[in-house]
């Protein structure tokens, strides 16, 4: 059977919500995205304004710290990488449909589960998409997931750890390192 990586990149972005997220969780990563072993710099999650494309190497501005990261990568069979990605493209087609969820993530601060049609927030996008597409069994809704909780899934292998600029140059300028 062949096999792909598909990856979650946890962030620790600047910022007054981050702070917050980071206070709070008392984990250092406050943003989470998904991708896939061909592009490297690009990942998929939801920001405020909505489903978003990201690409890593966009941070990389003079004026502009760079911030932590840390990558994990989940092997899964080409059939359910594939599966992974329809999903996701999904989304990508009908990005006007779908919103970021606000309310989603100050109940989930709360630990109050909720979840409304085409709204998310990014750790609850990456769970879904993880779970519907049966990567892994949920520990809890999706809806309550921050990105520490990722770590309590052994499927999740850490695969790097350091800052964005360092990620950049070992997993997009010289591709093929993973």
């Amino acid at each position: 059977m062949t096999y792909k990586n598909v990856y979650i990149l946890m962030t620790q972005y600047p910022g007054f919500d981050a702070k917050i997220l980071r206070w709070y969780s008392r984990f250092p990563y406050t943003h989470t995205s998904i991708g896939f072993e061909e592009d490297m710099d690009t990942f998929y999650t939801f920001v405020s304004k909505g489903f978003f494309v990201e690409s890593i190497t966009r941070y990389e501005k003079p004026d502009r710290p760079s911030f932590p990261c840390a990558l994990f990568e989940v092997k899964v069979s080409e059939n359910v990488y594939n599966k992974i990605k329809e999903e996701v493209l999904h989304y990508k087609e009908n990005k006007g449909d779908f919103k970021y969820s606000t309310l989603g993530l100050i109940l989930c601060f709360l630990k109050i589960p909720y979840k409304r049609k085409n709204r998310y927030f990014c750790s609850q996008f990456v769970a879904e998409v993880l779970h519907r597409c049966e990567v892994v069994k949920l520990k809890k809704r999706s809806s309550l997931y921050f990105p520490k909780d990722f770590l309590k899934h052994k499927e999740l292998k850490l695969v790097f750890q350091g800052n964005h600029l360092s990620f950049v140059e070992k997993y997009v300028r010289k591709p093929n390192k993973i």
